[in-house]
This record gives C-alpha cells, structure tokens and sequence, in this order.
C-alpha cells in the first residue's frame, strides 16, 4: 500500500504549528479580554461601593448612631430655628438639624466651611458626615442646602 504523501515532502508540520500557534494565540486574547473585563467590572463595583453612601434620615440615624462612626452617611432635615452659630472668621458653622416627620428628633451638626446662600432657619438640608468620638456632633464633610423653588410659592397660593 502506497503512502498518499509523498515521503520525500514530509509530514506537514509548518501547518500543525501554524494551527497550534493560532490556538495558542486565540487563547491568550481570550484570557488577556477576561482579565481586562474583570479589571473593568471590579472598578466599577469598588467605585460604587466607594461613593454610596447611605441615605438616612435624622430619626435613622439617631437610633443607629455607630453606623455613621464606622462609615459616611447622607443625612436630610431641616435646620432648628434659633440654632444657628456662625464663625465667619474660622468658617466655622455649628446648628441643629431635625427629622423631617419627627420633629422631636434633632441632632447637633458641625460644618467647617462656606456657609451656603440658601442656608437659614427651617431650611431643608443634606449633610454628609459622620458622628465625632463622642457620638455627640455630627461633622459634616458636606453641606447642602435645598433652594424653595419658585413653583413652591405659586402652588401653596392658590
């Protein structure tokens, strides 16, 4: 029986390699797109987690006060008339802030920086921050202050 291949021609082996090669290759973009999908999605998730913080209001966060020692929270109320103090040389803000449905619930806030213009008594604000070591003082990184919309006036007129 002849061989089909011609025996002085050999076995093809630039042709087994190439396929191997290719193989090899297919692999390591595969591997090489895993890795780089994964790096992305770990981002993304490592960003969320860094940057979400929780959402809570006064009444929340008076009844759980070691979450706020142990990470950032988001706080909304509204400032207690007659608490506000000032320091316009140290930029140095110290008031009370209440829950928006529980009134009786207030907490003392610390601001150390520019007082916001729409800042005042009654006004609706976020805090970001967390308790001082004593668990007294809420320390605000960041202080918002809602503006009342002009849409506000209007509708409770008529």
């Amino acid at each position: 029986m002849a061989c089909p291949l011609p025996l002085e021609r050999g076995v093809p082996t630039q042709s087994i390699t190439t396929r191997e090669a290719m193989k090899k290759n297919t692999r390591k973009t595969l591997l090489a797109l895993l890795m780089i999908l994964g790096g992305v999605g770990f981002l993304i998730i490592k960003g969320i987690s860094d940057t979400g913080v929780y959402y809570r209001t006064v009444a929340e966060v008076l009844a759980e006060p070691k979450l706020p020692q142990q990470r950032g929270v988001r706080v909304s109320g509204n400032v207690l008339p007659g608490s506000i103090d000032y320091d316009q040389q140290n930029l140095l803000l110290s008031f009370r802030v209440r829950d928006m449905e529980q009134e009786d619930k207030t907490m003392q806030v610390r601001y150390q920086g520019v007082r916001p213009d729409a800042f005042k008594e009654e006004a609706e604000v976020i805090l970001e921050g967390r308790f001082d070591r004593t668990g007294q003082t809420f320390v605000a990184q960041t202080l918002l202050a809602k503006c009342p919309s002009k849409y506000e006036s209007e509708v409770q007129q008529q």
